[in-house]
């Protein structure tokens, strides 16, 4: 028989439990944050954003001169196919852009011309238009009074507190005229046309000599083949999107044209054409003209569902262009983010106003397959579209 103690049968005493964190704490780190790889330099960043600001106002202030580069230098993508083509049939480069120059914008003249009467129409009709909205919506109607009667009131308080330390000057500054105005921007609009025009020619007809003339002065082999490379692949992914987002766009325009005129809105052949072009700029482009078409409607129609029938119409086949048709038919050629998209959209109209906006997605697509060709810039392609 042996002795034990008393305490040998007591089990060692357990360590404290730590205490539990209070609600909304955040759990401590337990290991340190790893350091990034590859420190930047002060300097580098510096630089970098120096250029970037430098170039911003470049295209700001530049943008009466690199507007119609960029315009007709996207032009020259969507109508190389066809000048190629008739080459391939005998017809000289020079003539054969000379073709598509005047097919192109005698197109454009032509549908000008046919609507410009029903848009004249509008434009002429807009007090009256106003003066319907306002009977039409009531409600809407007796809000706006109001806050004109309250507009009213404010503006003679203040007349009257100005009055009290004797009679006040008013300086009245006087612009240019209306007619100034528009005569000043159908000039500008001309001059724009005509150097797009000659841009355009000068581009379809010359633009592969002076590429190759480019690549031709490298002297590594390696980046030759690579930049013809590029080029090559530059000219015909931005051709086959452009060519497939203007048939996309084209069919929607007609068939919008084709539901107005069986809802009977007045000018159908007008709001296909609008939704057509509308439809180059993505999200805003189909949101306009929806809006559109719903003041058109509550013009032409009394009854709340005949009004929301031509507006509603417009949703469903903008729809199904956009989450069935189009990525069904462009597939991932060129799939491009839908947030760099939108971001595109509004960069590009804040720097060049529409046109811009019309431009963006064709700029992406472009940015994209550069940055795509050359390793360092990969993450920013990748982030454009997947």
């Amino acid at each position: 028989m042996t002795d034990r103690s008393p305490l040998a049968s007591v089990p060692p005493a357990l360590p404290p439990a730590p205490e539990a964190p209070l609600p909304g704490t955040p759990e401590p780190v337990t290991e340190p944050l790893p350091p990034p790889g590859n420190r930047r330099d002060p300097l580098t960043i510096a630089a970098v954003g120096l250029f970037v600001i430098a170039v911003l106002f470049a295209l700001y202030f530049g943008r009466e001169v690199l507007l119609p580069i960029m315009l007709a230098l996207i032009l020259s993508f969507l109508l190389r196919p066809l000048v190629r083509a008739l080459y391939r049939v005998g017809i000289p480069e020079g003539i054969g852009a000379a073709i598509m120059v005047i097919t192109l914008f005698g197109s454009v003249l032509l549908a000008v011309y046919t609507l410009s009467a029903p848009a004249a129409e509008w434009v002429n009709r807009m007090p009256r238009v106003l003066h319907e909205l306002e009977f039409k919506l009531g409600d809407i109607r007796a809000g706006i009074e109001r806050a004109r009667e309250a507009s009213r009131q404010i503006e003679q308080i203040a007349k009257e507190t100005g009055n009290e330390g004797g009679p006040v000057r008013e300086v009245v500054l006087r612009g240019p005229s209306l007619m100034e105005q528009a005569v000043s921007q159908v000039e500008a609009v001309i001059v724009n046309v005509l150097i797009l025009q000659v841009l355009l020619y000068f581009f379809l007809a010359r633009g592969r000599h002076s590429l190759e003339a480019l690549i031709g002065t490298m002297r590594n082999v390696d980046d030759r083949v690579h930049y013809a490379m590029v080029a090559a692949t530059l000219q015909q992914n931005i051709a086959v999107y452009l060519l497939t987002i203007t048939v996309i766009n084209a069919a929607l325009g007609i068939a919008t044209g084709l539901l107005m005129w069986l809802w009977g809105l007045p000018n159908p052949a007008l709001w296909g054409v609008l939704v057509a072009v509308a439809n180059y700029i993505p999200f805003i482009g189909p949101a306009v003209m929806t809006g559109v078409l719903f003041l058109v409607s509550v013009l032409t129609f009394d009854g709340l569902g005949t009004i929301l029938l031509p507006p509603l119409s417009f949703v469903a086949l903008t729809t199904i262009e956009g989450n069935f048709l189009t990525p069904m038919i462009v597939g991932r050629r060129l799939s491009l983010n839908p947030i760099a998209v939108f971001v595109s959209i509004l960069f590009w109209g804040w720097l060049w106003g529409i046109p811009g906006a019309l431009l963006a997605v064709p700029i992406l697509a472009i940015l994209k397959i550069l940055f795509d060709a050359h390793e360092p810039l990969k993450p920013v392609g990748a982030v454009l579209g997947g």
